[in-house]
C-alpha cells in the first residue's frame, strides 16, 4: 500500500515534468508513436547498439537499454519504461525532450552503429522530428 508521502512525491514529479513540458511550443510525439518506436527498435537490437536520451525537467543525459528481450507490458508499457534506463526508476515518455543515436559507440574498439540504417528504422515506423550529422542522430520529442 503506498503511503501519501510517496503519493505526494509522485504527484510533485508529475507537476515538474508538465511545468518542464510546458515551455515546448511543439510536441512531436504519442504514446502510441513511442510504443511502435520502442517496437521497431526492439526488433532491431542488432543494428541499436547505444541510445542515449535527455529528460526535460533537467541537462542530464541518460542511456536506455532495449535488447532484443525487452517486452511491452514489462519493460515499457503504454507511456513510459520501468527501469531501462542508466538514471534509474520508471521514465515517461512525456520527460524524454530527445533521444540520440551517437555513431561511436567504442573508438578503441573501433565499435559504431550505422545512423542511416537506424534513420531508415525510424522513418520506417513514421513521422519524426530528425536531426543527422556526422556524429549522431537526434529525435526530437519536445521542440521551442
Amino acid at each position: 500500500m503506498r503511503t501519501n508521502n510517496a503519493k505526494r512525491h509522485d504527484d510533485q514529479i508529475e507537476r515538474d515534468v508538465e511545468k518542464s513540458i510546458s515551455r515546448f511550443s511543439q510536441h512531436m510525439m504519442s504514446n502510441s508513436k513511442w510504443i511502435k518506436l520502442v517496437d521497431k527498435l526492439v526488433q532491431n537490437t542488432d543494428k541499436i547498439l547505444k541510445i542515449e536520451f535527455k529528460k526535460v525537467q533537467n541537462d542530464k543525459i541518460g542511456e536506455l537499454y532495449l535488447d532484443e528481450d525487452t517486452t511491452f507490458g514489462f519493460d515499457y508499457w503504454k507511456n513510459g519504461f520501468e527501469g531501462c534506463n542508466s538514471l534509474g526508476g520508471w521514465l515517461t515518455f512525456k520527460e524524454i525532450e530527445f533521444i540520440i543515436f551517437p555513431q561511436i559507440i567504442d573508438s578503441n574498439k573501433n565499435i559504431t552503429q550505422d545512423l542511416k540504417e537506424i534513420e531508415n528504422l525510424i522513418n520506417s515506423v513514421g513521422k519524426f522530428s530528425l536531426e543527422i550529422d556526422n556524429s549522431s542522430l537526434k529525435l526530437y520529442c519536445y521542440k521551442e
